[in-house]
């Protein structure tokens, strides 16, 4: 079987390319896969090691043209999508970084521009011969390509004068709007925007916007911001960094706010219990701890909080011996999310939990277990029987008994 040359396959999926695009490095790669690897936090060319000024993708159109060449010599169909999977050779590029010397030829080919009247094919054997291609089309194609993608970041540029230079509350509501939608669904402006500065002008926008107490524009900004956080954890990591949880807390914890059940519908949900499952900085999981909390006050928002994971995470947590911090307000959450039938259900499965606490914790997170327990064994006959199975009864007599009766009923 004829095996393509390695300048026509990406280092990291070893395909040949579909899409293949140019790095600060001047390195090309599959777009996905050098898209998997910037949104996991690297800032360097995999093969090259050398740190990128910036994560710009600029098409190849000359590889493109050269696999689709090489596939109709050989009769080998063109590749028509990117690679399904990306795992199987992705982490042999992390834990090779450093081979980077047999990249003599790709670096050639990656630098190629499609100018002029025509294609120059560099050699792709040992023979050494040199095709002459005429893409006059394609040249056309790549053109246009290339003037949009310029019209695109100057865009970018404009929307971040605006926001960082602007006034008017207004025009910069306007153009946090555009930029929500774009990043929706457009990972590759996620990439740009979290590499020049939006993280930071967005999170200089909320805080005008809760000092305000603009609800309209709390609610874009934050929702945009979420989206710039959609499956890239650099951006996570920079919006952690530089203090996006003190904000949405602030933000929330506003009863007369209109912004808390519509943030509790965006991607802050998944986003914080994130934080909260994964996050090693103590004061970060607190943080995101007191606004899903504010969150959970909301009825409407339990759904969302549910189909997040937000009662597995809770009760792991909870039962975690090495992290027994802020027990209270986790069942303080729990409670609020013990009104909904679906809640319950999943609490109920684990009955055990509370009767820990029960046994153990401390005199606050008792009674925050008992209320809980409560709410739970009034709407449902089959917890109740599960509860006393659990044996808590001396448990309660001991509660009782130093002077938190009054819980009880």
């Amino acid at each position: 079987m004829t095996v393509p040359p390695e300048e026509l396959r990406c280092p990291s999926s070893l395909q040949l390319m579909y899409d293949p695009v140019i790095i600060a490095s001047g390195q090309t790669y599959e777009r996905v896969c050098i898209e998997k690897w910037f949104c996991d936090g690297h800032n360097t060319c995999p093969k090259t090691q050398q740190q990128l000024p910036h994560l710009l993708l600029t098409p190849n159109y000359c590889v493109k043209g050269l696999v689709a060449t090489w596939c109709e010599q050989n009769g080998i169909p063109v590749p028509d999508g990117p690679p399904e999977s990306l795992d199987l050779n992705y982490w042999r590029l992390v834990l090779s970084e450093s081979d980077s010397t047999n990249s003599k030829s790709l670096e050639s080919i990656s630098s190629c521009k499609c100018k002029g009247k025509g294609v120059k094919v560099v050699p792709l054997n040992d023979s050494g011969t040199i095709e002459e291609a005429e893409r006059n089309e394609e040249e056309e194609i790549s053109t246009q390509e290339d003037d949009c993608e310029v019209n695109i970041f100057q865009k970018y540029k404009d929307y971040l004068r605006i926001l960082e230079n602007e006034d008017d509350l207004i025009k910069k509501c306007k153009v946090v709007e555009e930029i929500r939608h774009l990043l929706k669904d457009d990972e590759e402006a996620r990439i740009y925007m979290g590499a020049n500065g939006f993280v930071e002008a967005l999170l200089l926008f909320l805080e005008s916007a809760v000092y305000a107490k603009n609800g309209v524009a709390q609610e874009i900004g934050a929702m945009a911001l979420f989206n710039l956080a959609v499956n890239n954890n650099r951006n996570k990591e920079l919006m952690l960094a530089s203090g996006v949880l003190p904000i949405l807390q602030n933000m929330i914890v506003d009863t007369d706010s209109e912004v808390k059940p519509a943030i509790g519908t965006t991607e802050a949900v998944p986003f914080l219990i994130q934080v909260l499952k994964n996050e090693t900085h103590e004061q970060c999981k607190l943080d995101a701890l007191h606004t899903l909390y504010n969150i959970s006050s909301q009825a409407t928002n339990i759904p969302y909080l549910l189909s997040a994971g937000i009662v597995d995470t809770l009760q792991t947590l909870i039962t975690n011996p090495g992290d027994q911090a802020w027990t209270e307000k986790r069942i303080a959450v729990l409670i609020y999310l013990a009104s909904s039938n679906t809640a319950r259900d999943e609490m109920i499965k684990t009955p055990g939990l509370l009767a820990n606490i029960l046994d153990v914790g401390e005199p606050i997170e008792q009674e925050q277990a008992v209320a809980c327990l409560l709410i739970l064994c009034n709407a449902s006959e089959k917890c109740s029987q599960m509860v006393l199975q659990e044996g808590v009864i001396p448990s309660l007599v001991s509660i009782s008994v130093n002077g938190m009766l009054a819980i009880l009923y």
